[in-house]
C-alpha cells in the first residue's frame, strides 16, 4: 500500500512490506512518489510535544468504481521520522477487508524507517463517524492508535507501535495514488482536540490550510495545553457531474386541428477538481514534512533545522 503523506507531510518514500500472515490478501505497500492531494489542514510545529490526539471523520461515500488508491487520513509526526496515521482506504477492490462498492477500509497505521506496520481492518460507510485516537503511553514511548465507530462504540482497528515523545506537528491528509478517482464527497472532522505536553500559546498560530479545506472553531484551553478544533471541512476532489433537462409543452387546438411543440433545453456541469491554498505565514517554521512553498501557498516558508525547504513542482515545496 502507498502511504505518501499529504500537501502537510507529503514525501515520505514508503517501502514495501509484505502481508500478514493472519490475512494474507492485505495489499502490500509500495515505493512511490507520483501522487496528488487532496485538502488538508495542518497545526505545528509545536515548540513542546503532543500527548494526545483525538478525532471524528465523517468520510462520505468512497468512488462506487476506484482507479488506484485513495486514502483518507489525520497523520501526526516527530523528528525520529514516524508518522502515526489512520487511514481509511479506498482500493480498485475492497474485499481484503469485506467492504463493499462505497465503502472504506480503515486501519490503524504507522510508517517509518521499518517501512508501514498496520492493525487489523475494518469498514466503514460514508456516513459513519469514525473516532481516531493517538495516545502515549505512560512508558512515554509508546503510542497506541484505537479507532472505533463514535455512535455505535464498535472498534474498527487498533495498533501500538513505540515511536517516541517527539510528536510535533498534526494534520489531515486526502492521497490520491496512481492516478487514482479522487474524493466524491466532501469530509468532515469533527471536535479534534490536541493535547501538549506543555503550554504553549503560539500552537494555534501554525495553523494551515490547503486545497480549500477550511476550519472553525480554534480555541486554547489550560493555559495553551489543550487546542481544540470544531470542523475541518475538506472538499470533493471531484465535483461529480450533473445533467438537468427542462421539457415544456405548448397545446393549440381548433375545431379541425392540433398542433403540439415541444422545448428542450439541457445543461451540464462538467467534473471539475479545486485545488487552492490559504494561510498567512506569521513568521513561522515548517516541521519536517511539511509543505513550505507553492504557488498560492501562504503558510510556513522556513523549515525548522536541520531542514530546508525542497522544491517539488510549481505547487509544491517540502521541509525535508
Amino acid at each position: 500500500m502507498v502511504h505518501i503523506q499529504s500537501s502537510i507531510f507529503s514525501g515520505l518514500l514508503l517501502a514495501t512490506v509484505a502481508s500478514t500472515s493472519l490475512i494474507p490478501s492485505f495489499p502490500t505497500r509500495l515505493i512511490k512518489r507520483a501522487d496528488t492531494w487532496g485538502g488538508s489542514v495542518s497545526l505545528g510545529p509545536t515548540k513542546s510535544t503532543i500527548i494526545n490526539a483525538v478525532t471524528t471523520i465523517i468520510p462520505g461515500p468512497a468512488p462506487p468504481t476506484q482507479n488506484g488508491e485513495l486514502f483518507l487520513w489525520p497523520g501526526m509526526s516527530n523528528g525520529t521520522g514516524d508518522l502515526v496515521q489512520t487511514t481509511l482506504e479506498s482500493w480498485p477492490s475492497n474485499s481484503w477487508c469485506g467492504a463493499a462498492a462505497g465503502q472504506w477500509c480503515v486501519r490503524a497505521s504507522v510508517f517509518g524507517s521499518f517501512g508501514q506496520l498496520d492493525g487489523s481492518p475494518g469498514i466503514v460507510s460514508g456516513g459513519d463517524q469514525v473516532r481516531i485516537e493517538y495516545n502515549l503511553q505512560s512508558d512515554q514511548n509508546t503510542w497506541l492508535q484505537t479507532v472505533t465507530n463514535a455512535i455505535t462504540g464498535q472498534q474498527l482497528s487498533t495498533y501500538s507501535h513505540a515511536s517516541g515523545p517527539y510528536m510535533r506537528g498534526y494534520g489531515t491528509g486526502t492521497e490520491c495514488d496512481d492516478s487514482c478517482t479522487g474524493t466524491i464527497a466532501a469530509q468532515s472532522y469533527l471536535n479534534t482536540v490536541i493535547t501538549l505536553a506543555s503550554a504553549d500559546t503560539t500552537f494555534g498560530n501554525t495553523i494551515a490550510s490547503a486545497g480549500g479545506a477550511t476550519y472553525s472553531g480554534l480555541t486554547s484551553s489550560q493555559g495553551g495545553k489543550v487546542w481544540s478544533i470544531a470542523s475541518i471541512n475538506i472538499p470533493a476532489m471531484i465535483k461529480t457531474s450533473t445533467t438537468t433537462t427542462k421539457t415544456t409543452t405548448k397545446t393549440t387546438t381548433t375545431s379541425t386541428k392540433t398542433t403540439t411543440t415541444a422545448s428542450v433545453k439541457t445543461t451540464t456541469t462538467s467534473a471539475k477538481t479545486t485545488a487552492t491554498t490559504t494561510k498567512s505565514g506569521n513568521g513561522c517554521t515548517a516541521s519536517q514534512y511539511a509543505q513550505c512553498g507553492g504557488i498560492g501557498y501562504t503558510g510556513c516558508t522556513s523549515c525548522a533545522s536541520p531542514y530546508t525547504c525542497k522544491y517539488s513542482n510549481d505547487y509544491y515545496s517540502q521541509c525535508l
